[in-house]
């Protein structure tokens, strides 16, 4: 499954006082299996490329296709998108509703006419999914979980539709640290068993520690495209854009700059502590002789 955007323009409320554009031109290929992260300073356009990613929004100019077709041409389901792409908002769980995690997680699969066995089955198994499968928890008030529960149940929403591209925009936003790292092992175990993740992040550790490739957006348009390791080697280009770098790459400039050897490709914890690890053998390794 391969969503491409060509050319893809936005313009919010055209044409009004208030007109403002937040993506132009936009050429981007969303690859199947990658773990794709979305960076940029707030008012860059992440958002809006995100919500254009599933057909939320409709482009000014330009073309979003699915495995090759124009996803707003006339006569295209635009079902099969929302089958193929499920978005995940900031703060999700704002949109529980209903009565009981349950029924929460079955709307989505309701709205595609499911049979009831059917709809039974996605929602066990996006419980599963999200750990929220333990005695009694579907039938619980979705406001009576933790912030965290309410999180994962409102993303077990979207996975009782059964995506194969997972679209989410700051998913650990507002959580404790538990929560937060709950979370995100959730995410990668979802892409571990093979679904494409598109995933909005201020935070560039996490970036260093999942994506398989980056994207930042500046003003509305793609300024650095490419792995983790070949955005994080240029730390000027990113401040000037209102970015940071990983700690471990602020840990390694630090020890350059006090003269240790530390190579400069490092940007992941298991990367700092093997070069680490060699500073200090070869430094006991010295003082032995």
């Amino acid at each position: 499954m391969l969503i491409a955007l060509e050319n893809v323009t936005h313009t919010y409320q055209p044409d009004s006082p208030f007109q403002a554009t937040a993506i132009r031109n936009v050429n981007l290929e969303i690859r199947p299996g990658e773990f794709l992260a979305l960076i940029g300073h707030t008012g860059s356009g992440k958002s809006t490329l995100a919500q254009h990613i599933n057909g939320l929004l409709r482009p000014t100019q330009g073309r979003v296709l699915l495995d090759g077709q124009d996803i707003h041409a006339k006569g295209f389901d635009r079902r099969e998108v929302r089958r193929a792409v499920g978005l995940v908002f900031q703060y999700p769980e704002h949109q529980l509703f209903e009565e009981t995690v349950a029924k929460d997680v079955a709307f989505g699969p309701k709205n595609l006419g499911l049979s009831d066995a059917e709809i039974k089955e996605r929602v066990a198994e996006a419980l599963e999914k999200v750990g929220l499968d333990e005695p009694g928890m579907a039938d619980k008030s979705p406001f009576e979980l933790s912030g965290g529960q309410m999180r994962r149940a409102a993303v077990a929403g979207v996975l009782a539709m059964r995506p194969e591209i997972l679209v989410l925009d700051e998913p650990a936003a507002g959580l404790d640290p538990q929560s937060r790292e709950d979370m995100l092992q959730l995410i990668a175990h979802l892409y571990s068993q093979g679904s494409t993740v598109v995933m909005i992040s201020h935070s560039m550790d996490d970036v260093a520690r999942f994506a398989t490739r980056a994207v930042v957006m500046e003003k509305g348009t793609i300024a650095m495209e490419g792995a983790p390791e070949e955005i994080f080697r240029h730390p000027e280009q990113l401040e000037k854009m209102g970015l940071d770098v990983p700690s471990v790459c602020k840990l390694g400039m630090l020890l350059r700059q006090k003269g240790l050897p530390c190579p400069a490709d490092i940007f992941r914890e298991d990367q700092a502590f093997d070069a680490l690890l060699s500073l200090w053998k070869g430094g006991k390794a010295h003082g032995a002789e």
